[in-house]
């Protein structure tokens, strides 16, 4: 595990974007169950990382905010 890249999750950027995305779902009729999908789906669309799940709230994030998934 030491060879992997290792990135902060949270700081200030992550939490001012995840209440925006979290407002933008709002907006569009989506209550987000669990706060902590809404900060790592933002955590990948602020770097470009593709999330690999098996959860389907990541579905409505997905549709409505362009989150890029890989589903197994």
């Amino acid at each position: 595990m030491e060879s992997m890249k290792v990135h902060e999750m949270w700081g200030r950027r992550i939490a001012i974007a995840g209440a925006r995305n979290f407002r933008r779902l709002r907006k569009s009729g989506v209550t987000v169950r669990k706060t902590i999908d809404v900060i790592i789906a933002t955590f990948c669309l602020e770097n470009g990382h593709i999330l690999l799940h098996a959860d389907r709230d990541f579905d409505p994030i997905e549709e409505i905010l362009g989150l890029q998934v890989f589903k197994p």
